[in-house]
């Protein structure tokens, strides 16, 4: 009778493991089916605005495009500090990204990951916290006012209008 016991125990065990493993697999497909889907209508929702401007859609995302990686160069300058031509952004020298190994580097320091009952460990993981959030902010600061940003930013802007009053349909 143990015996009996303990095989449909086992028995339940793999069903209940395997109806896991199988509604696993259903949210990840779940999960990617919502994504594509979310994907989509925003790729339809641009088309459709850049139709009501009158403007070729694919035209218009190749705009999109080009705005976007000159934008991202101008981010890669928040992150690295390290401005065109040599010089660095004024309180920032490192950028976000020496921030971040910084604040690693302290955490590391600390004891990190710390325990729950070690005060010490936490204490000091907070105040590497704030000062991570403070270099980051001072960098964000600089980086806002920056002469150079901010004409690099006015760059991307104007040749975004300027790729897209070139997508215009003539009228019908």
């Amino acid at each position: 009778m143990m015996k009996v016991g303990i095989v449909a125990a086992v028995v339940g065990v793999l069903i209940v493991g395997t109806g896991r493993a199988q509604l696993s697999t259903c949210q990840q497909q779940a999960k990617s089916d919502y994504l594509a889907c979310k994907n989509q209508c925003k790729s339809d929702f641009i088309d459709a605005r850049f139709a009501c401007k009158n403007i070729n859609p694919q035209c218009g995302v190749a705009c999109l495009d080009g705005r976007d990686a000159c934008l991202e160069s101008v981010s890669a300058i928040l992150k690295t500090g390290q401005l065109p031509g040599g010089a660095t952004l004024a309180n920032c020298s490192g950028g976000t990204d020496a921030c971040k190994a910084a604040l690693a580097q302290a955490k590391a320091d600390c004891g990190a990951p710390c325990q729950a009952s070690d005060t010490a460990c936490l204490e000091c993981v907070d105040n590497a916290q704030v000062q991570d959030f403070e270099c980051r902010d001072a960098c964000r600061d600089s980086w806002r006012v920056d002469p150079t940003v901010v004409a690099m930013k006015q760059t991307c802007r104007t040749s975004f209008k300027s790729c897209l009053a070139s997508c215009t349909n003539p009228p019908q």
